[in-house]
């Protein structure tokens, strides 16, 4: 019905929930598992580092691409909206 009442909040939402947020807490737990598994390399012994940018670096790129795609999802759907017409499903 948002196709024909020209109600498109339905989408926007749906593209934020089904697209972004999922992408962003991937991204959230992605760089949670990199400083765990970095942990036990990280030690002072071996002389590695935890890179605290690096975990910036990819949340920021993460948003960045959960933000992107939920726009391109938004805009498709509208795009499917305005060019759906109402027709009869038998032949």
């Amino acid at each position: 019905m948002s196709a024909v009442t020209g109600e498109y909040e339905v989408f926007r939402r749906t593209a934020v929930w089904s697209v972004a947020f999922p992408l962003a807490i991937t991204g959230v737990a992605g760089a949670a598992v990199y400083v765990f598994l970095a942990q036990p390399v990280s030690s002072i012994s071996r002389g590695a580092e935890l890179s605290g940018e690096l975990c910036l670096s990819l949340l920021a790129l993460t948003a960045a691409l959960a933000l992107t795609a939920a726009l391109a999802v938004y805009v498709a759907a509208v795009g499917e909206a305005h060019t759906w017409r109402p027709r009869a499903d038998w032949p």
